[in-house]
């Protein structure tokens, strides 16, 4: 069970007291379900699940806008006055999801005609479902090639400061960045990452051995939350910011049409930042604290001292270092749920799918704070250093801000 508080102080927009009126249930609902079928596929290990998520929620978010325009349309841009809204969000959401998944099509279509028995209007309801399939296609089509399937080759290289496969690994998950096509970007290198500090550096050094104190899994100074904010947000940001947007609609009662909007830019965000994380760090290909723990004696740096015996507390993930992801995910989700409500001061408590037993349960009530307890987890569970997640939480705001002022604007 997900318990939830929120306390927000929204700012007064004039599109929310003009009709249509209706609440976020059905994005919340198709919002879960794009959730559970991605994740039961694959545990979200590819770009199938954030995909289909983003293009699922820009359908509906075109649908909504053909009927009653208070966002500028991601791609269809015809009108449908007459249709309705929970018809025409449903059926968006439906093609989509029967597209990417058609072994789920027997799930969905429950789905589907759950949501449109509640429309009694038929003429209603016949256009919002022709409205639905209508903007679904060009999401479609907009994809279409889009190379997100593609993995790239990689080798590691054998040398102090390069990636090399992690423990239980023997491959890392690398896109293929010569077809990778992101849904807002001009390039993937737009918002590459600086270099990071060379291994004899002092930043490297205090990095070096802040992790080795706090990330170790036998740490003596890591205190008991500390370890609890490494476990509770572990999970991928697809999980938990896709579950934070489902929490603060419902609870704050946002429009049907801020919903949907919430969850395409949190998604689009996801999608498009980890091919400009994923760009940079196989760009720099740096190393692991683990594997820069075990070989610290060949790092030509007298001030990290080496540890064959030390262990992460956590199973490293199997991609270079630097930047953070997860840093960057959390940051950008932080910043367009704040762009959505007008403040950061958003509050919500949550259950984490990998937190420990004695840590399950967590409230924040301001998005920055969560999201530096994110990147703060990356070193506490042993899988970063310090300036890694310190660059992922800039790049992460930077893509957030970016994407958020050129897609989905308010229309006056």
């Amino acid at each position: 069970m997900i318990f939830v508080s929120c306390s927000i102080q929204e700012k007064d927009v004039a599109a929310e007291t003009t009709k249509p009126e209706i609440g976020p249930d059905v994005a919340i609902a198709w919002n879960h379900m794009a959730y559970t079928i991605a994740n039961q596929h694959d545990q979200f290990l590819s770009f199938i699940g954030v995909r289909a998520l983003a293009m699922s929620h820009l359908a509906m978010h075109d649908a909504l806008n053909a009927i009653y325009s208070q966002f500028e349309p991601m791609v269809y841009r015809g009108n449908a006055v007459e249709a309705s809204p929970l018809a025409a969000a449903s059926q968006a959401a439906y093609e989509v999801l029967a597209t990417i998944y058609p072994d789920r099509k027997d799930t969905l279509d429950v789905a589907l005609q759950n949501w449109l028995a509640r429309e009694n209007d038929l003429n209603a309801r016949s256009a919002g479902v022709e409205l639905g399939k209508a903007t679904a296609a060009s999401i479609i089509q907009l994809r279409k090639g889009d190379g997100h399937e593609k993995n790239g080759g990689y080798t590691p290289m054998n040398k102090p400061g390069a990636y090399q496969y992690t423990p239980n690994f023997d491959w890392v998950w690398k896109p293929d960045f010569s077809y990778a096509t992101p849904f807002t970007l001009d390039t993937l290198t737009q918002f590459r990452s600086p270099k990071p500090p060379g291994l004899s550096s002092i930043e490297y050094t205090d990095s070096y051995n802040e992790v080795r104190l706090y990330g170790g899994k036998e740490s003596a100074i890591r205190t008991e939350d500390q370890t609890n904010i490494a476990h509770w947000w572990a999970e991928f940001g697809e999980h938990g910011w896709n579950r934070i947007g489902r929490i603060t609609a419902e609870e704050n009662n946002l429009s049907l049409w801020k919903a949907v909007r919430m969850f395409a830019l949190i998604n689009v965000t996801l999608y498009d930042l980890y091919l400009v994380s994923f760009e940079s760090k196989y760009h720099y290909d740096t190393w692991r604290p683990i594997t820069a723990i075990h070989n610290a004696d060949n790092d030509k740096n007298w001030d990290t001292r080496p540890d064959a015996e030390w262990q992460p507390e956590m199973l490293t993930p199997p991609w270079p270092e630097y930047p953070s992801a997860h840093a960057a995910v959390g940051a950008a989700g932080a910043e367009i749920v704040a762009h959505v409500y007008g403040t950061h001061d958003v509050s919500f408590t949550m259950e984490s799918v990998t937190a420990r037993d004695e840590g399950k349960v967590r409230t924040y009530t301001n998005l920055r704070t969560a999201a530096k307890d994110c990147a703060d987890s990356r070193i506490f569970n042993g899988f970063h250093f310090r300036f890694a997640t310190f660059e992922g939480l800039l790049q992460g705001k930077k893509v957030a801000k970016f994407i958020h002022g050129k897609i989905l604007r308010p229309v006056e």
